[in-house]
């Protein structure tokens, strides 16, 4: 039992890891957002998954991962939902967007 927690604790991480790293180099899904996002304004998780093709459950899960990613590097913005909302219906509100590059 104790092997299978180590485990899922080290494949985490590397999922976590290869995401930042793909998000640094503009690569993979996290790279292909980017791409996505530059031409439009703030966008929720639904309609960013609706962009790509994964308007699923699970394609859902990637997407959020890919954007955690572009956020630990400093690429998207998020905006939080506003207060007082239920927080079940949050995801529908919270928005990303991409930041423009400092020159």
């Amino acid at each position: 039992m104790l092997t299978g927690a180590i485990i899922g604790c080290v494949v985490a991480l590397v999922i976590m890891a290869m995401n930042r790293s793909k998000a640094k180099q503009g690569t993979g899904l996290p790279g292909q957002l980017e791409q996505l996002m530059r031409t439009k304004g703030p966008l929720t998780l639904a309609q960013i998954a609706a962009l790509v093709g994964k308007d699923t459950f699970m394609g859902r899960g990637s997407v959020a991962q890919a954007l955690a990613g572009l956020a630990g590097v400093g690429k998207v913005r998020t905006t939080p939902a506003p207060a007082g909302t239920p927080q079940l219906k949050k995801v529908d509100f919270i928005t990303y967007e991409i930041i423009e590059p400092k020159p």
